[in-house]
């Protein structure tokens, strides 16, 4: 594939390291859109993603996969996208994030990446299966996008962005954004005791990037 998809699709999480892991500015830009899928009985069995990428992102996959140079990406050609993506992206979870009770959920990475080009915009969408349903009425699930290296900006802007699918009408969600300026100082506090000369660790880096993702958090709890 051409270097300049390489190394968007590489690089989302290569930015990492201090300063610049903190505040370092996005090159990609998603409009996402996310569905919290489970079943009758209140259980999260698996999330799926609708990524709209960016025009400028969009154009360049254009550039480097149009194969036969016809201008546009043919059903095969955006196989290969979405194929090399799903590769390229996995050893960051695929920016596919759900807790439960402080703990990682576990999800099965998707088999594939399905890719349409649309309006000048390629979109990705995906399913990863929970490995063990979680009950929802037991405890809420929280569940985002976000690169930790802060390459790629997915831009939720508001509730409308997640969809509950297949869940019991009593099943609430609610959006938490959190306050950019309160984050950053409660990570510079947490951080305070590191020498100037040293580097941040990664896992550090990490947090910083997990206190300002937006998520959605879901309940199914039965009124008490």
């Amino acid at each position: 594939m051409g270097s300049r998809v390489l190394g968007c699709l590489v690089g989302f999480g290569s930015l990492l390291g201090l300063p610049a892991a903190a505040f370092a500015h996005p090159h990609v830009f998603v409009e996402p859109h996310v569905e919290i899928v489970g079943n009758a009985a209140g259980e999260f069995t698996a999330l799926r993603n609708v990524w709209r990428m960016d025009e400028l992102f969009s154009s360049s996959v254009v550039v480097d996969f149009d194969k036969n140079a016809n201008g546009s990406l043919d059903p095969d050609e955006l196989d290969a996208v979405g194929e090399t993506v799903r590769q390229s992206i996995a050893e960051w979870g695929f920016y596919t994030f759900a807790e439960v009770d402080g703990r990682d959920v576990k999800l099965t990475p998707p088999d594939k990446i399905h890719t349409l080009f649309e309006d000048g915009q390629l979109i990705f969408f995906f399913e990863m299966p929970v490995k063990e349903p979680v009950d929802l009425t037991r405890s809420p699930v929280k569940v985002s996008n976000f690169d930790d290296s802060f390459f790629v900006a997915f831009d939720f802007k508001s509730a409308d962005d997640f969809q509950l699918i297949d869940l019991p009408a009593t099943c609430r969600k609610s959006l938490h954004v959190p306050d950019e300026d309160e984050a950053a100082k409660n990570w510079m506090n947490m951080i305070a005791g590191i020498g100037a000369d040293e580097e941040v660790p990664q896992d550090q880096a990490n947090v910083y990037a997990d206190v300002l993702a937006t998520r959605l958090e879901v309940s199914c709890a039965r009124p008490s």
